[in-house]
């Protein structure tokens, strides 16, 4: 199935929160529909391939979803008709992220890890949008646009 591209968006969405779209058993599963229902624009949710690499890792791992793994083949028909509803893009690297990212990483003390977090943050950044994640870790990044969901909690 060919992916959607688009230019600027308002909504990121971090790894969480599509974990628990794809996921009705997910603890957030209903906050994230609910967030979702309130999306209605054309191409106004953003997600890059690393967080659909995280939904995949996360989904597909008998240690981290037990009995309610997914194989590779179901996640793909999950991505399939995700990417079939115009309110979702897969988007590239924004031209001034290798900047932003490095600038971002390189801002933590020595010690302090500057990893996937940091990268989804300055993705957020240079595109412009808010990201929306149920981690209130994100809080950390001062030029970030953010929406914590509701009922979630620092990670």
């Amino acid at each position: 199935m060919p992916e959607k591209t688009h230019g600027t968006m308002a909504c990121f969405v971090d790894v969480n929160v599509l974990v628990a779209l794809f996921h009705e058993r997910h603890q957030f599963s209903e906050r994230a529909i609910d967030w979702l229902n309130t999306q209605d624009a054309h191409a106004s949710i953003a997600i890059c391939r690393v967080v659909q690499l995280g939904v995949l890792r996360i989904l597909t791992r008998p240690s981290i979803m037990k009995q309610d793994v997914l194989s590779a083949k179901t996640f793909w028909r999950g991505w399939d008709k995700l990417m079939v509803d115009d309110r979702f893009a897969l988007v590239d690297e924004p031209p001034s992220l290798s900047q932003t990212w490095r600038a971002l990483s390189t801002s933590f003390p020595k010690g302090q890890c500057a990893e996937t977090d940091v990268y989804l943050a300055a993705f957020a950044i240079a595109r412009g949008d808010t990201l929306i994640s149920f981690d209130a870790g994100f809080k950390k990044f001062a030029n970030l646009s953010f929406e914590l969901l509701s009922g979630a909690t620092a990670n």
